[in-house]
């Protein structure tokens, strides 16, 4: 029988060892978004017109894809749609960027298949598992809440080694920006209740949110000499 997660527990979201446990098959990895959108307060239920998609996309809506849309609302499966053999099941906030996520349909029948990435040049080729795309955009979801337990700052080449050595880095591979993608690669940090995202190599971008003001000040004392968007 499980044992029932505590308060503690959701505060203390160990994300990297959470998602490392889990990394075996896609099934592992819906439970791991279920449980980080519980501690990071993002959408438990499915966003509304599942229906409607299924209906109109047909056999062309991946199993995998289905699985996912049930796993909370992270995606919205009114907008998706197949052009050109990519089927398109994600888009970027457009006042942010254009840039939008898709499945080829070649390989849509895969038991995780891969994900492209198109930021207004064309597809190519973003993560290789369906799943593990899904915790990239849950874990920048996060990232984007709107409260005070966030914070961003410009790390010098003398400081970005303090990132490696002092967070768990969650297992992802590097990933483009999808803003800018000349500040690639993307990497993704944990500690308990604390989330980090970096961007870019030599002077490097990371951006921060936690759970706690505690675990924000954690944070800020792990990275010193840093100047703080605030």
């Amino acid at each position: 029988m499980r044992a029932t997660r505590t308060e503690s527990d959701v505060t203390g979201f160990d994300t990297a060892n959470e998602l490392r446990r889990r990394m075996g098959d896609r099934a592992a990895v819906w439970e791991f978004l279920r449980l980080f959108s519980a501690a990071w307060g993002l959408p438990g239920e499915p966003a509304a017109g599942f229906g409607e998609a299924a209906e109109r996309l047909g056999p062309q809506l991946p199993e995998a894809l289905r699985e996912a849309y049930a796993c909370g609302g992270l995606l919205d499966p009114r907008g998706a749609y197949a052009e050109d053999g990519v089927l398109a099941f994600h888009w970027a906030d457009p006042l942010i960027a254009e840039t939008a996520w898709g499945i080829p349909l070649a390989v849509a029948d895969r038991p995780d298949p891969p994900v492209v990435i198109d930021t207004g040049s064309g597809w190519r080729p973003y993560l290789d598992r369906l799943s593990l795309a899904c915790v990239d955009l849950a874990l920048s979801a996060a990232l984007d809440r709107e409260d005070t337990l966030d914070n961003a700052c410009e790390l010098s080449p003398d400081q970005a080694p303090a990132v490696a050595a002092r967070f768990d880095r969650v297992p992802l591979p590097e990933l483009p920006m999808w803003v800018e993608v000349e500040e690639s690669p993307v990497r993704w940090y944990s500690r308990p209740g604390q989330l980090l995202r970096t961007h870019g190599d030599d002077w490097m971008w990371v951006w921060i949110r936690a759970q706690t003001p505690a675990d924000l000040a954690r944070i800020h004392a792990a990275v010193p000499g840093s100047c703080w968007s605030r």
